[in-house]
């Protein structure tokens, strides 16, 4: 049984082209529709997503940036802050130092005078001493100078 062709096949086929030619536009039209605009939705969030990434990037390596200056900046206040303080601690151990030094001077100068002054009422009591013992012993008033080195080599000035 081999097939016949007869004014039914063309039937077929006409309604076949017809079936094809309705199912292309009301199934096969607004699905492809529906997945181009997909692939349009999908290439836009991609592209977005990829900006986005790539200004995330960016913040990111500005923020980094920026931590870095400011570490630096930081260091730099720092290393000032502590150049100023030694400075300050110097001057300042500097200015105690000298005051030390004067007061010391003045304290010298002060113990030097009173010395002085102290050798002079030494030998004066010396001499007073002497001349009242040479009065009593010799029984009248002699003037008795007494020779200024002997009493320092007494004294051991």
């Amino acid at each position: 049984m081999l097939m016949q062709i007869d004014g039914t096949i063309i039937f077929v086929i006409i309604s076949f082209l017809i079936f094809l030619f309705i199912i292309k536009k009301i199934l096969f039209q607004p699905i492809t529709k529906v997945i181009d605009e997909r692939n349009k939705f999908y290439a836009k969030n991609s592209k977005i997503e990829n900006d986005s990434k790539e200004k995330s990037k960016a913040l990111l390596a500005q923020k980094e940036t920026m931590l870095n200056e400011a570490r630096i900046e930081a260091s730099d206040i720092l290393s000032k802050t502590n150049e100023e303080a030694k400075k300050e601690s110097e001057n300042t151990i500097k200015k105690a130092k000298k005051e030390a030094l004067d007061k010391i001077e003045e304290n010298q100068n002060t113990l030097n005078q009173e010395k002085i002054n102290a050798k002079t009422e030494i030998k004066n009591e010396i001499n007073n001493i002497v001349q009242s013992i040479v009065t009593k012993i010799l029984g009248e008033e002699t003037q008795v100078n007494i020779e200024e080195n002997k009493i320092n080599q007494y004294l051991k000035l």
